[in-house]
């Protein structure tokens, strides 16, 4: 009998409420709803420890989303909490990371958007067979440690040689595999074919401290489905382990990675502050292309760097939060 799946939506907006409601349904799983539309009984409810699944709008009444967000994981509550925002919210993303959130949604969205959330907690939960294949046991111990830290729910096999990584094949269904490109005896590469004979839904991980493109490009053509190289981390697990299955990877990394601009969004203008060289960029944004219209250029006067320099990354980097904030047209 499926796990039923205790969904928590906190929001005071009605309609915020009926979107998330209705890709609660959509996703057809046995999803039990709480709805609230203020911040304390949001952390009652999120303190109650039996939430598995939670979106948190930022601002609402008697607490805000992030205060009760925040109290929860000061008290040893792991719910899997997507927030949610009118942008600009700078500051509530840069909570979120630090309260390991999955996700932040900006207004408006979409009941799809939710729904690829849903899904994806509902397979990063689910278990993840994995056979972790390295002929060294020291590496075998260093792919495990990082595999499981990754989101997923991962059962790991080790094996230490492409003969037992078959053999367990035979005896054993897996999801996923990580295998060694070099390995002595039976290569990487020839694993990988005797294991898709074997289990041809497999997807296989090919992992290698050489960049060799020629192996790199015969894996794939073998049936490899991603190639890490060495070293890697477990976010780039999660990555990869995302587009394998074929999820949604969250934006909340991609808000917090451009840490060299002050950005803020005013009605039809963005503004960025480079704050290493004080240059101020604001364009005009449109919803389809060009997005980014009638530039202006405010140059700091006593710097050294240019602010023609500055410029390319001050447009990328507008272009990336507005695209992070569901501005444009897709």
């Amino acid at each position: 009998m499926p796990r039923t799946i205790n969904m928590l939506i906190a929001d005071d907006s009605s309609v915020a409420q009926d979107i998330l409601t209705e890709a609660a349904r959509a996703s057809k799983l046995p999803l039990r709803l709480s709805l609230t539309d203020n911040g304390r009984d949001c952390l009652t409810l999120l303190n109650a420890a039996n939430v598995d699944l939670a979106f948190i709008d930022v601002q609402m009444p008697e607490l805000s989303g992030t205060e009760a967000f925040w109290s929860a994981r000061k008290q040893g509550i792991q719910t899997f909490v997507t927030l949610m925002s009118s942008p600009p919210a700078a500051e509530a993303v840069e909570v979120a990371i630090k309260l390991r959130a999955y996700e932040f949604l900006f207004k408006p969205f979409t009941a799809a958007d939710a729904l690829a959330i849903i899904k994806t907690y509902d397979r990063i939960t689910s278990p993840t067979r994995v056979l972790v294949v390295d002929d060294s046991s020291t590496v075998r111990q260093i792919v495990l440690k990082i595999v499981n830290g990754s989101v997923f729910n991962c059962k790991i096999t080790e094996a230490a040689g492409g003969q037992t990584a078959l053999a367990l094949c035979h005896d054993m269904q897996f999801d996923v595999v990580f295998l060694d490109c070099n390995m002595p005896g039976v290569s990487g590469p020839t694993t990988l074919e005797w294991l898709l004979a074997v289990q041809p839904w497999l997807k296989v991980v090919m992992i290698s401290s050489e960049h060799n493109k020629a192996t790199e490009d015969e894996t794939f053509q073998s049936g490899a489905c991603a190639f890490l190289h060495k070293p890697f981390t477990s976010q780039d697990v999660d990555r990869v382990l995302h587009a394998t299955f074929g999820l949604r990877s969250p934006n909340l990394k991609v808000q917090g990675s451009e840490p060299s601009f002050d950005i803020a969004i005013e009605g039809s203008t963005i503004r960025l502050a480079h704050k290493s060289s004080g240059h101020i960029f604001e364009y005009l944004w449109c919803h389809k292309p060009p997005y980014l219209r009638n530039p202006v250029v405010r140059a700091a006067e006593t710097c050294a760097v240019a602010a023609t320099h500055v410029a390319p990354i001050a447009a990328e980097t507008a272009l990336l939060q507005l695209r992070s904030a569901r501005l444009l047209a897709a």
